[in-house]
Parts: C-alpha cells; structure tokens; sequence
C-alpha cells in the first residue's frame, strides 16, 4: 500500500505475505543478543519483566499489553503476520491503552510504546502516539522509524482496521530525552526500568494535548537517578 506524505515524498508499506530476507535481516537473526554474556538475554529480560509486571498493582496494567520480543524477532525475520493476527486478536489490542513492544537487535535493547492505538485518529486529544525509548541514542531510533511504522501498519492491518497506509505514516513517532546508559551492556535493564516507571505513573488515558511529548521525557528524567541494573534485584 502506498501514499503521499505532504511535500510529495512518498511512502510504501508492505502488504502481509512472505519475502525473501535480505541481507540485514539474515544478519539480524545471526547476530542473537544471548551471544553477549553481559547483556540480558530475550529469556531472562522476559523473566524480570513477569517479575516486575506482579509488584505493579492491578489497576495500573489494566489496559497494557506486551508483545514478547522473540515474537517481534520473529516478524522481522520471517516477514509474516501471521502470528501477529493471532496476539492482536488474542490480547484485544486495539481495546488497549498502552502497548509495550521491546525489541532487541544488533544486541541492543531499546522500546516502542503505542499509546491509545484504538483511538480515533483525528481526535484532539486521545488520537494514537508513539515514544521509541533507547538508552543509547546515537542514530538507532531514527533509523527505525520507517521497520517500525511497518510494524505498526500491520498491526493495524492485523485487526481488520479501516485507517489507511497515511493515516499510520502520520501516527506521531517521538525520541524523548531520557537518562543514558554509561557503558556498553546495560540497555536490557534501561528498558525494564523505563517499562516500570511508565506503568507506575502514566495516566489512564493518554491526552496528547497534554502529555505528549513532556510526559515521558520530563516524568523518566526525574526520577532514574536510581542505578538502573539493581531494579530487578530490589523489586
């Protein structure tokens, strides 16, 4: 499907189906994030993240889902949705408020967050919005942007939706400035603690005439001064 961003560029999203893995695909799955010892691997960033998501109360993960990243790995590799269809049907996506998607790739943890996804697109105050959360911001982020509004589409395509390929093109992607890691290994347990901290102060219902962008940048600035790896030992 294809469409006309304002200025005349134009943009393309792939409709579902197979395709042949390109180079940097092939290199994605080669290049697994349990080959680095001191970062988290998928399995033990899922184990901390259930560990985490029970020491926050009921009424703040009402409305928040989370797509396992393995499952992410796997449509980026595979190029299917597939399975997509089946999580977006099974956890009542576009009934959410928040979705959680972290996502490891050349062995660095980073997050999309989709807030109101069901939400009228043309609403002025709880239309869709997303924050890519990355500890290491040194160009990733953006160059993510074009995968993950793939992704996003799908999503949408994925749950019989009637928003077109430029309504999802113009869903606002937002970088917010959050606290850095400091070496090289850390950015699993960054993206449990953003994760935490999101969850146990993001309002119930997301009005970007007032929470966007200020909400996640000024709220996980003020209050990561905690060393971030001890989080899964100190819950």
């Amino acid at each position: 499907m294809a469409g006309t961003r304002s200025g005349g560029k134009k943009y393309k999203f792939k409709t579902s189906g197979s395709a042949k893995q390109s180079k940097s695909q092939k290199r994605l799955k080669q290049n697994s994030d349990d080959e680095v010892q001191e970062q988290l691997s998928t399995l033990v960033f899922d184990d901390y993240w259930s560990l985490i998501w029970k020491r926050i109360p009921s009424e703040r993960i009402e409305g928040c889902v989370y797509y396992h990243p393995l499952s992410f790995r796997s449509y980026l590799t595979e190029k299917s949705v597939k399975k997509l269809k089946k999580w977006v049907s099974r956890q009542k996506v576009f009934s959410s408020r928040y979705v959680f998607i972290p996502m490891c790739q050349s062995n660095h943890w980073n997050m999309l967050i989709i807030c109101n996804i069901g939400e009228d697109m043309n609403s002025e105050t709880n239309s869709p919005c997303m924050f890519l959360l990355d500890s290491l911001q040194i160009g990733e982020a953006t160059r993510l942007e074009p995968r993950l509004r793939e992704f996003v589409f799908h999503l949408y395509e994925s749950g019989n939706r009637k928003e077109s390929a430029e309504d999802i093109f113009n869903i606002p992607y937002n970088i917010p400035s959050i606290p850095q890691q400091e070496d090289g290994t850390k950015c699993g347990y960054y993206m449990l603690f953003y994760m935490f901290k999101f969850l146990t102060a993001c309002p119930y219902q997301f009005d970007i005439s007032k929470d966007y962008p200020g909400f996640v940048s000024s709220y996980l600035l003020a209050f990561c001064n905690l060393y971030v790896p001890n989080l899964c030992y100190d819950l």
